[in-house]
């Protein structure tokens, strides 16, 4: 109870600093941009871009700047997804375990057993068998990829980004998201090395930043969902993904074979 007052007054004070962004329905990049730039997570933001500086310039210089010339000339498409990478690569990433999967906490169901407003998804309860998030953790956990239910911004900057960006140089991913964030999200990714599919919610997501404020404290009294194209995408990427690593697997184990084979034959 103390801490949901604590929220309450937190959102309020911030609300205050630019009430008119809050009234605005689908904001642009620009607006989040702005939005984000005054929110207190821009500075672990900073604190990874002095962690690591020459790297975060290569990546602005060699990816996100060609994106963003690229995005610049490109015509308008129905494209009910965003992608950064293309499919082939992505699988090839995922299957040796390079990747990480991220579903934001509001698609879990209203009477999730992990409890909602968490970052637990483990899939083994009796009511997981309906829950289509069921069967991404599973998978996730066949490939040995990290699978991550966020919360808000700080979850999402301090303990998803800062753990990729410091694991690994270059990494993919696949995140379930709603509309106005992806719009940062698909250039701040690729400052940090990662490239990626973005599935974007089609029902229940927040449409204004005063309902996004709300629900990084936990205030999303309905479930987002992404379109069933989208889930028949996501199903099949991670499909195809443990396809291929059960095949990589079967062939490193028929090269150990081989090669203690000629071992043994080279000793006698």
């Amino acid at each position: 109870m103390k801490q949901t007052k604590q929220w309450i007054e937190f959102f309020k004070k911030f609300s205050e600093t630019f009430p008119e962004y809050y009234r605005i329905k689908n904001p642009n990049f620009w607006i989040m941009t702005k939005y984000y730039i005054r929110k207190p997570t821009f500075k672990y933001l900073w604190f990874l871009f002095y962690k690591q500086p020459l790297r975060i310039i290569f990546n602005f210089l060699f990816s996100l700047l060609p994106f963003i010339i690229k995005e610049f000339f490109k015509k308008q498409n129905k494209e009910h997804f965003h992608s950064s990478i293309n499919k082939r690569d992505l699988i090839d990433n995922l299957s040796r375990g390079n990747g990480f999967i991220t579903i934001s906490y509001c698609q879990k169901p209203l009477n999730c057993p992990d409890s909602r407003f968490s970052l637990k998804c483990t899939a083994k309860h009796l009511e997981c068998k309906e829950c289509f998030l069921s069967q991404i953790k599973r998978k996730a956990d066949i490939l040995g990829i990290d699978y991550y239910i966020v919360l808000g911004d700080y979850d999402s900057v301090w303990n998803i980004l800062k753990t990729q960006f410091l694991k690994r140089k270059k990494g993919v991913y696949i995140i379930t998201i709603c509309n106005m964030v992806m719009n940062v999200i698909k250039y701040l990714s690729l400052l940090f090395g990662l490239k990626g599919y973005i599935l974007p919610f089609v029902k229940g997501e927040c449409k204004t930043l005063a309902a996004y404020e709300l629900s990084e404290f936990g205030y999303k009294n309905i479930q987002t969902d992404i379109s069933l194209q989208n889930k028949s995408i996501l199903l099949e990427i991670l499909n195809e993904s443990i396809k291929r690593k059960m095949l990589l697997e079967s062939v490193n184990k028929t090269k150990k074979g081989v090669f203690y084979e000629k071992a043994i034959q080279s000793g006698n």
